[in-house]
């Protein structure tokens, strides 16, 4: 049995330090090998928007969804106003004709799938325009997408339909667009309640003005839409009591949030922010940011907010967070627009980020795939082991026939998860802030038990492996 690598010491410290390397074990990968030659992303969209029965010789065969997943489409909207210092993203600068040539094209590839007719035959359970920034797009362009896809598809009637964006230039009449023609969540880059931080960021609104839209667009949408927004600590200059007082509290006791994510801030190499550090200080430690992760959920949670997931909580039943549950979990994904990807019969496909290239490709009839690649044999079991991993929880049991208890003692007193009903382990506020990690260990050891040695390299790319057997 291999173990060690995967395995965790006793000392918090040194399992922190474990958990934070960024190699500490073999990742276990979803993509697998590149393919030894790059196939033709439009032989493989026809397979599988038109499967054929029987297959032809030769084609791609797509392989068909379990019946309980959800059908989930993305709409990507690759236009911000302004680069934040955070965002690792940014792609186009808003520009009226630019937005409006996309909305048309948009509606082009729209079309061209709803008339393929392989996604209309089952509900849409879950819609997520992300960004971008979709809220920069105007109240008519909103609509008009909107409405096509409810107009063109099966939308179910308790379907989670979200718009991602900013607050700034949010204005009532984009807010009724959105609700009016079948929006039903918003999910906000809020960032921080700090105004110094915001601006710093590049958010233009103050802590005030931030607060008041927020409560003007739940009187427009009142229970017809959920307001979801997004908090990050450990800024450049953020205390650790600010991002109590004046973050998580304000969420609960003047926000009219129904939801919040919260994050560790994640520097991508280049990005501003970078810099900001060494003129600001205040760069907190792995430690710092654990507690202040646990410290945040436990307010919440004491509060009566719903821990949905090890970094969301929802104030009421409104809230349901099931993109962001599915998106890591294997649900079946149609991408939509410049540069989304996605997930459809056994193949992860990303369309092209280039806007030039795809507003060609739309134009000349074509899915505007950039590039796709067929999932591996180890893609369901990583979907298992995130899904339920995302929910705070594993089951060994439910997993493929691989010994865990050696890995689960080991990680019970390393402190990652303990056993909250028999056969079942609730990750710690520590396991919850290492999510990530704990999910590529788990798949790494997994995928290390339950094939030969050989196989298992080529599944997960890791050299490492080679040294273990024995």
């Amino acid at each position: 049995m291999i173990t060690a690598p995967f395995e965790l010491p006793a000392e918090r410290e040194m399992v922190i330090e474990k958990l934070s390397a960024k190699a500490s074990a073999p990742h276990g990968g979803m993509m697998g090998d590149p393919p030894k030659e790059k196939p033709d992303t439009e032989v493989v969209w026809k397979s599988l928007a038109h499967p054929p029965t029987p297959p032809l010789p030769h084609s791609p065969t797509p392989q068909l969804p379990h019946p309980n997943t959800p059908l989930v489409f993305y709409v990507h909207v690759p236009f911000c106003i302004a680069r934040c210092a955070f965002c690792g993203f940014y792609r186009n600068q808003t520009n009226d004709e630019a937005m409006e040539n996309y909305t048309r094209h948009l509606l082009k590839e729209i079309d061209r799938v709803a008339d393929e007719g392989v996604f209309t035959k089952r509900p849409v359970d879950i819609v997520y325009f992300g960004g971008g920034t979709p809220t920069a797009l105007t109240a008519d362009q909103l609509r008009r997408l909107i409405t096509r896809l409810h107009e063109r598809f099966t939308i179910s009637p308790s379907v989670e339909f979200t718009i991602e964006g900013r607050i700034y230039n949010f204005d009532d009449e984009r807010v009724r667009a959105c609700v009016d023609s079948g929006a039903t969540r918003f999910s906000f880059g809020v960032q921080s309640f700090e105004t110094e931080l915001r601006r710093l960021l590049g958010r233009r609104n103050s802590r005030e003005e931030l607060l008041e839209r927020l409560a003007r667009i739940k009187e427009i949408c009142g229970d017809r839409a959920a307001l979801v927004a997004d908090l990050i600590y450990g800024l450049p200059g953020q205390t650790q009591a600010d991002w109590m007082e004046r973050n998580v509290k304000t969420t609960h006791l003047d926000s009219a949030l129904d939801g919040v994510d919260i994050y560790s801030l994640k520097i991508f190499p280049g990005s501003p922010i970078e810099k900001m550090f060494d003129s600001r200080g205040g760069r907190w430690s792995e430690e710092e940011r654990i507690r202040r992760h646990a410290e945040a959920c436990d307010y919440l949670v004491s509060a009566g907010w719903k821990q949905l997931s090890t970094t969301h909580f929802g104030r009421n039943s409104l809230e349901r967070n099931l993109y962001n549950h599915w998106a890591m979990s294997g649900a079946e994904m149609v991408p939509f627009g410049c540069g989304a990807g996605g997930n459809v019969g056994g193949w992860s496909i990303m369309q092209t980020g280039d806007l030039a290239d795809y507003l060609d490709k739309v134009d000349k009839g074509l899915k505007p795939i950039g590039m796709c690649m067929k999932s591996p044999p180890t893609a369901a079991t990583r979907y298992a082991i995130a899904g339920q991993l995302g929910y705070g929880w594993f089951e060994p049991a439910s997993m493929p026939q691989v010994d865990y208890t050696p890995i689960v003692k080991n990680w019970e007193s390393a402190g990652v998860w303990s056993e909250s009903e028999p056969g079942k382990y609730r990750l710690t506020r520590l396991g919850e802030y290492f999510q990530p990690k704990v999910v590529s260990m788990l798949m790494g050891y997994t995928m290390a038990n339950s094939m030969s040695l050989g196989d298992a390299l080529k599944a997960m790319g890791g050299k490492l492996l080679a040294k273990m057997k024995g």
